[in-house]
């Protein structure tokens, strides 16, 4: 698999929150990177291929996600919920930097989707 190249991002000077989770998304990216490279180099003809298949659909998710966040940060929008554009709060950031959205619009989200199949 090709690496993807490094996005240039700028951070916002003076809030080191901010620094901190752009250094904590850009971590959990590489770590992605090397983890769909790895995968990928397994043979994919074992019986665990099935697994290989769930571990590179997970790891190109997280990096969509990951890199998702990065651009909202390059965009001046990082911290705002994608819904409703109010601020999600920081602990919701703390423990998930990549967090496009505020609890109540993520759990109604969440319902929308359960209401469907049911």
């Amino acid at each position: 698999m090709a690496t993807m190249p490094l996005p240039a991002y700028d951070s916002a000077p003076d809030d080191d929150r901010h620094r901190e989770r752009r250094e904590q998304l850009l971590d959990a990216r590489m770590f992605r990177l090397e983890q769909l490279a790895a995968v990928d180099r397994e043979p994919a003809e074992t019986p665990q291929d099935s697994v290989q298949r769930a571990l590179h659909m997970a790891a190109t998710t997280a990096l969509a996600e990951i890199d998702a966040a990065l651009d909202r940060m390059d965009r001046g929008v990082y911290g705002k919920c994608g819904t409703c554009a109010r601020p999600i709060p920081e602990d919701r950031l703390d423990v998930l930097p990549m967090a496009p959205q505020c609890m109540p619009c993520h759990y109604n989200e969440q319902n929308c989707r359960l209401d469907r199949r049911v």
